[in-house]
């Protein structure tokens, strides 16, 4: 018998639940997607705002800032099963990363670790992105990838 209410109290929890949705990983839901007619005008925009970030530690929040939005975007197309946009999407984010990387190496310490945390904080999410893939196929690879990436810049920066 308990068993059985256990089973009913399971399948009464809403799909929502287990929705993998950037809301469910605490990142900020992007309105403008990969394949979406205006992405590249929002592309120029943040290309554009990063030549006005003259300071190292505006460039280094600017960089986290866009980390995080590829991070979103590439967990809406992974749900979306947008599998066109996938490819360039986990491209974006193994750069994002490099280039916050890239401005962290001469940081100091503290703000070194802080890349390393945020590395940490989205390793996992895209680990759940890569298990959404049978294994050993092109999306999922690609996800592993990204994850490697996030392994091996955190490594230099420690």
């Amino acid at each position: 018998m308990a068993v059985f209410s256990v089973l009913i109290l399971f399948l009464s929890i809403p799909a929502a639940i287990f929705a993998q949705s950037p809301e469910s990983f605490g990142l900020p839901v992007q309105k403008t997607l990969p394949g979406n007619s205006s992405y590249a005008f929002k592309r120029l925009k943040e290309k554009t705002a990063t030549l006005f970030k003259f300071s190292k530690k505006a460039k280094s929040s600017y960089r986290q800032t866009l980390l995080e939005k590829r991070v979103s975007e590439f967990v809406s197309l992974v749900e979306n099963k947008n599998q066109l946009e996938i490819a360039n999407a986990s491209q974006r984010i193994a750069y994002e990363a490099g280039k916050l990387a890239e401005n962290s190496y001469h940081r100091t310490k503290e703000e070194r670790d802080k890349v390393v945390g945020l590395f940490e904080k989205y390793r996992p999410v895209l680990e759940k992105m890569r298990d959404n893939f049978p294994a050993n196929s092109p999306f999922w690879l690609l996800s592993q990838q990204d994850v490697d990436t996030f392994n091996i810049l955190s490594a230099k920066l420690k």
